[in-house]
């Protein structure tokens, strides 16, 4: 599975950034893409439709669920896709430090605007499947290696 790892600078505030891991929409089964829904990606990267990964990671049940019962479930899917966007991001960005990727980071330099697309395993409807390893994932155990699969746009 292909995913847009993104780092944007917030306009007006250096050296502030939103960093991002998201699925290009195209890359995602009709199906899933009509539950998820889609949002915009990043301006400097084209503005196409991406999917958001904790959507993604659901399981079809989810989708199913009475909305009473959907809540605690969805706690725990948010979660996991908090855990795992920050893998990708710290794997293509080694500054991002924290230990779930903020909503903005304060960089101590101006690195600019980057994106690179990176291979990882597929992500659709794994959460019953990597969640009971959260406490201990790895950027490893998806997939990821440091420099392999990336290409720096």
């Amino acid at each position: 599975m292909e995913i847009i790892v993104t780092r944007s600078r917030i306009v007006g505030t250096l050296p502030h950034y939103a960093y991002r891991a998201l699925v290009p929409a195209d890359k995602v089964a009709a199906e899933r893409r009509a539950l998820t829904g889609t949002i915009v990606g990043p301006k400097h990267v084209g503005r196409f439709p991406c999917v958001r990964l904790a959507p993604l990671l659901a399981p079809d049940r989810y989708f199913t669920m009475a909305h009473a019962a959907r809540a605690a479930l969805a706690s725990r899917i948010a979660a996991l896709g908090r855990r795992i966007e920050t893998l990708i991001i710290q794997t293509s960005f080694p500054e991002m430090t924290a230990a779930f990727t903020p909503i903005v980071f304060h960089v101590d330099a101006d690195p600019g605007d980057a994106f690179s697309w990176i291979d990882i395993e597929d992500l659709t409807a794994a959460f019953d499947r990597i969640e009971p390893r959260f406490a201990n994932l790895t950027a490893f155990d998806l997939g990821l290696r440091p420099d392999d699969g990336r290409r720096a746009a």
